[in-house]
């Protein structure tokens, strides 16, 4: 296994991006064009060796292939999601709906399929990291009027957090945006079509085309969700199926301590 390579920018407030990928050509590109846009990077061509930089740098953005020796992409991310909140981008290696699926149940934030081109995968990252300014921006004039309650469970916009009785529930982007928009509006019945065109937009991508996919992708996000606030107690029943439209806020008289119900609607 070759060194870790760090491959600094020039300005010492340069957000930090690490690559994970076997193949060092593969590798080089991405170094390259990740520098060009602004960040300073790292590699590893491991998941064990990643993770272990990326305990150190704590980095900003992770692309990361699945096709790893040691531990694959997919595990590399779900631990990677234990210690770090950085966007997560995977590199599929194949155009299965299975893929697709792994990638967003392990903890990424997107994926792109190879091969793929490089402005594709360009304006992909620069969508998720102006996300992430007008995140920080907004974080600055949180007030006690965002804060959304649903019985025990509180939800910050600005700050992004979520906690049941004062313990912080550990959420996805993707996550905490489909709670934010059930908490937001209450009775509000919502398709999966209408999430998942919510979530793209979320991401700063365009295009209304819904596919099968995309509608799966919501079932997986929405019970991921659901497994983890039943991790918690005192967490209500948040998500309502409404069988034949798709999801709303489950009401408060309705609602019984959270038990563990990781079955999608």
């Amino acid at each position: 296994m070759r060194p870790i390579a760090a491959h600094p920018s020039s300005d010492p407030h340069a957000r930090s991006a690490l690559v994970i990928d076997r193949d060092p050509a593969h590798t080089a590109g991405l170094v390259t064009s990740l520098r060009q846009q602004g960040f300073s990077v790292h590699d590893a061509q491991d998941g064990f060796s990643g993770l272990d930089l990326a305990r150190r740098i704590l980095p900003d953005l992770v692309i990361i292939g699945t096709d790893l020796p040691g531990i694959d992409g997919f595990e590399t991310v779900r631990r990677l999601r234990s210690f770090a909140d950085g966007f997560v981008l995977v590199l599929a290696d194949d155009d299965s709906e299975s893929a697709a699926v792994e990638a967003f149940r392990s903890g990424a934030d997107d994926y792109i399929v190879k091969p793929y081109g490089p402005y594709a995968l360009r304006a992909r990252i620069d969508a998720m990291m102006r996300r992430s300014r007008t995140l920080a921006v907004a974080a600055q004039t949180v007030t006690d009027a965002d804060i959304l309650v649903h019985g025990a469970l509180r939800l910050q916009p600005a700050s992004r957090r979520v906690d049941v009785d004062g313990v912080e529930c550990d959420l996805t982007r993707s996550e905490f945006d489909l709670l934010h928009t059930f908490m937001r509006a209450r009775d509000q019945v919502f398709s999966k079509s209408s999430l998942a065109l919510m979530l793209r937009e979320a991401n700063g991508l365009t295009g209304q085309h819904i596919t099968a996919h995309d509608r799966h992708a919501v079932e997986v996000h929405i019970m991921n969700l659901r497994r983890k606030l039943a991790l918690h107690q005192l967490a209500p029943q948040c998500i309502e199926t409404v069988r034949g439209f798709g999801y709303r806020l489950a009401p408060l008289a309705a609602a019984a301590p959270a038990l563990l119900q990781a079955a999608a609607g």
